[in-house]
């Protein structure tokens, strides 16, 4: 897989990936991420073709799941570490 260019944007980064006959479009946001991949065609012939494909609606789309990884990840680790608290009082 090889690295074949970067999408504007500016609220992640983007980039676009190569291998075979399938390109891969990772958004990254802090410690998330999030990966697309498409079969080339025709019509997704490379780096200019992505870059139509992927518009502002799905860039918004992105950034909303994002949102929604965050809450998930906190109240995971709300849960996780329900209780902790008390131990380390107990251990001072």
């Amino acid at each position: 897989m090889r690295v074949i260019g970067y999408l504007e944007s500016s609220t992640c980064k983007i980039t676009v990936f190569k291998q075979g006959f399938r390109f891969s479009v990772k958004f990254e946001d802090g410690l998330y991420e999030q990966t697309f991949k498409f079969r080339e065609s025709n019509e997704l012939a490379g780096i200019n073709d992505i870059q139509k494909l992927i518009d502002e609606e799905f860039k918004q789309e992105v950034m909303k799941r994002f949102g929604e990884m965050r809450k998930a990840t906190s109240a995971l680790l709300d849960r996780y570490l329900e209780g902790d608290e008390e131990d380390w009082v107990n251990i001072v």
